[in-house]
């Protein structure tokens, strides 16, 4: 099918209705298992985890400002939520409940209340990045360490911090019950299992969905206790529903200082993890939509206000959730309606099948997002970005498990400001050998520190370049603490014109925050034809060969290159032999020319980049790296050529996508439409498949030529946008230098088409 627009929420999502519905039914498969874990998780009666997930439903269609996420209750505030429940109870989660839902409700109006000041990014972009990721892995450890004793069958009470449930743990251990442990660990192998086998047909069906699925069976077949399942009420609108307790906490002041640290809790994390969140989707919607943070952000607060006010939990876009609407074709946020619908249906007519699920089955699930938090590959990728990140890193996990999350959070961020004050002051040495006096160090520290907050724009300046608006921005120090007037300033400049960024010889350093944020604004810039450039960036060493790793500068340091790797070696043999610039280190893609090919996926990165002319075209070859669905752990390497017709040659190409099979079918067609293989070349329509614009236009180009090219060498992957073209082979991974040539010979095929306009044209 072919697509002029890209889909809109709204009323004028409706048109989508298909779509959005079948995705709905697919995701609230995998909502149920989590809506129910997360409750459970969070100390909740597991019943408000589905109430929450339909308020959600319900409301964000009409005010959501995101496209395809879906919303409800997030385990990222479980242990925020079972702590607040626990400090409000004095360790009684039943009486703590009602006092809680006060506390969401509050956030709800805070939420509501930013919103309207246009906050949403202010709250989340002063943390710095890392202290963020930690967050989210202390986060994650929490949650293994609160559900391990629902896995060994242990029904004692939570411990009310990390430190104490960790010593309750070999308690659990000696309570465990044999029967409970055996379906735990099963239904955790499984869904470790699951999500990670390469065997499509098993994954066909939402793992968490099998997992509890198979506890049902388990549960039946051992006769297991009711104390181990979970516990449904007899009539959802009677007994289901919790209501705040309003009076009690305007009749106990003792209470408003628990309450509004929880709310400030809750409101951070909630900001910071939806951000992060819709950001993540952004990069993965087929559309490539940008979601509005303020829009959401309110939508999230009345949508807690809201669940509080039903007995439900707080409420944020979701990540796992939201791939699996994007997979299954969800278009709107109408999907977030009909998984309400069906969360409906499943609460009032499946209720004594959900009530068969064991808790073990529901611990199992909940490990498993807690492990995707907190893998060990989190910690090695920001080892990967510098010593420095990792050390924030592991300080902001220490502190949360050891205190609470506000608080470790805060000792992160005090650990960021020391570790960059430090870095921009003179060293102890100077002082000890005379160089520098004591009072002279302590007046540069604390001008650095104080710097770190001030405004890094210098001067904004207007200019007309080649009859286009040029922003020329002068900048000092970057770093995620003043970050935001930089983003008002970015905010303030017109579409239509472009950005230039000049880092001043009085700028000192660039964190590993600001780094992400200048690589996602320069990407934005790209995908709207908005010519962007930085300069200056030379001058700033970074830490590691990380793209966006913290950089210093240094004018006096003069770095040795490493010994080059034998790929790095070998490709840079085959760009002198053709007479191509090189450049080996590793650096963020630019998808110039909005391939659908590079729009896949996460941590697009390309190394080993050859560039120049060859036989009258622009070339760029490179070693390409992505992550993508469905398997977000695994890297996609590919050697990739784009080549550009000189700005004089007489043909416009059509755009469209050769595809060997189905490869990236359901990316194509929300560009293209399908092109008729009736009349092609029989091996050629047994083997591939193509997408275009112009459906007619591409046969007819296909007819001219590009058909035997493809024949001749088999197995690519072509794609042709804006009369550039880019190809690769998808079963190949890095192509071996000897197949470079197979490569560049779509030059040649693209120069004689050049000389050949008549075939193409029309």
């Amino acid at each position: 099918m072919k697509t002029d627009e890209k889909p809109q929420n709204g009323l004028a999502g409706l048109k989508h209705w298909r779509y959005d519905l079948l995705a709905g039914m697919q995701v609230a498969l995998v909502s149920l298992p989590l809506s129910l874990g997360i409750a459970i998780a969070s100390g909740a009666p597991p019943v408000t985890g589905l109430i929450s997930a339909i308020i959600a439903g319900f409301v964000f269609p009409f005010l959501g400002g995101a496209n395809v996420t879906i919303s409800g209750p997030a385990a990222g505030l479980a242990p925020a939520l079972l702590a607040g429940m626990l400090l409000l109870g004095n360790g009684d989660l039943a009486a703590g409940y009602p006092l809680l839902l006060v506390a969401i409700c509050l956030t709800g109006v805070v939420m509501i209340a930013l919103s309207f000041f246009r906050a949403g990014n202010l709250v989340a972009m002063f943390l710095p990045v890392t202290v963020v990721e930690a967050m989210l892995a202390a986060i994650g450890i929490m949650i293994i360490v609160k559900q391990v004793p629902a896995l060994l069958g242990d029904l004692s009470p939570p411990g009310k911090t990390i430190p104490g449930s960790i010593l309750k743990l070999p308690e659990s251990f000696m309570n465990i019950a044999p029967t409970v442990f055996v379906i735990g660990a099963l239904c955790l192998f499984l869904m470790f299992y699951l999500n990670r086998t390469r065997r499509i047909s098993l994954r066909k069906v939402p793992p968490p969905l099998t997992v509890c699925a198979i506890g049902v069976i388990l549960g039946y077949v051992f006769d297991l206790d009711a104390a181990y399942l979970i516990k449904m009420p007899d009539n959802v609108l009677e007994g289901g529903i919790t209501l705040p307790a309003f009076d009690a906490v305007w009749d106990r002041p003792e209470l408003w200082g628990s309450i509004l640290l929880i709310v400030i809790t809750l409101t951070l994390i909630d900001s910071v993890e939806s951000l992060a969140t819709i950001r993540a989707v952004d990069k993965i919607d087929p559309y490539q939509r940008k979601s509005q943070p303020n829009t959401t952000l309110r939508a999230m607060g009345i949508s807690n206000l809201l669940s509080s006010l039903v007995g439900g939990l707080t409420i944020i876009p979701g990540g796992i959730k939201s791939r699996a609407n994007i997979d299954a074709g969800g278009r709107t946020l109408w999907a977030n309606f009909h998984n309400a619908v069906f969360l409906l249906i499943f609460l009032f007519f499946a209720k004594e099948l959900i009530s068969r699920i064991p808790l073990a089955a529901i611990g199992a699930v909940i490990v498993y997002v807690g492990w995707r938090l907190c893998e060990p590959t989190v910690f090695a990728r920001t080892y990967a970005i510098g010593r420095d990140q990792i050390v924030i890193f592991l300080i902001t996990v220490a502190a949360i498990l050891a205190t609470d999350l506000l608080v470790g959070i805060l000792i992160g961020v005090a650990a960021e400001i020391l570790l960059l004050g430090y870095l921009l002051t003179p060293s102890l040495r100077l002082v000890l050998t005379g160089r520098v006096t004591f009072a002279q160090l302590l007046r540069t520290l604390a001008s650095n520190l104080l710097g770190l907050f001030r405004s890094p724009v210098i001067r904004a300046k207007q200019e007309s370049e080649g009859g286009r608006a040029q922003t020329q921005l002068s900048l000092t120090s970057l770093v995620a603490f003043n970050l935001f007037p930089l983003e008002r300033a970015l905010a303030a400049v017109p579409n239509q014109s472009g950005v230039t960024l000049t880092l001043s010889e009085s700028g000192r350093i660039i964190d590993h925050t600001t780094m992400e944020y200048l690589h996602q604004f320069q990407e934005e810039c790209v995908r709207h034809g908005r010519p962007f450039a930085i300069q200056g960036l030379e001058r700033f060493h970074p830490f590691t060969s990380h793209p966006l790793s913290t950089r210093i500068q240094d004018m006096r340091f003069i770095k040795e290159r490493e010994k080059r790797s034998t790929r790095e070696r070998m490709m840079a043999e085959v760009a002198q032999r053709h007479g191509f610039g090189f450049a080996p280190d590793t650096v963020a893609t630019l998808n110039q020319h909005d391939f659908v090919y590079l729009r896949r996926g996460s941590d697009r990165e390309e190394t080993n980049a050859m560039t120049g002319f060859y036989h009258g075209c622009h070339v760029k070859l490179f070693d390409y790296s992505h992550t993508a669905a469905p398997d977000y752990y695994v890297e996609h390497r590919h050697t990739v050529v784009v080549l550009r017709l000189p700005g004089d040659a007489a043909v416009d190409l059509p755009n469209m996508a050769v595809t060997p099979g189905n490869y990236l079918e359901r990316y194509l067609i929300a560009d293209y439409g399908d092109v008729d293989a009736n009349g092609l070349d029989h091996a050629f329509a047994g083997h591939y498949r193509a997408y275009a614009d112009d459906p007619v236009r591409a046969r007819d180009f296909l007819a001219a030529g590009m058909m035997q090219h493809l024949l001749k060498h088999p197995g690519f992957y072509v794609e042709i946008r804006d009369d550039a073209l880019l190809a690769f082979r998808p079963e190949n991974g890095l192509e071996p230098v000897q197949a470079i040539p197979e490569l560049l010979s779509f030059a040649d095929w693209l120069a004689a088409i050049a000389t050949t306009p008549q075939k193409v044209a029309n």
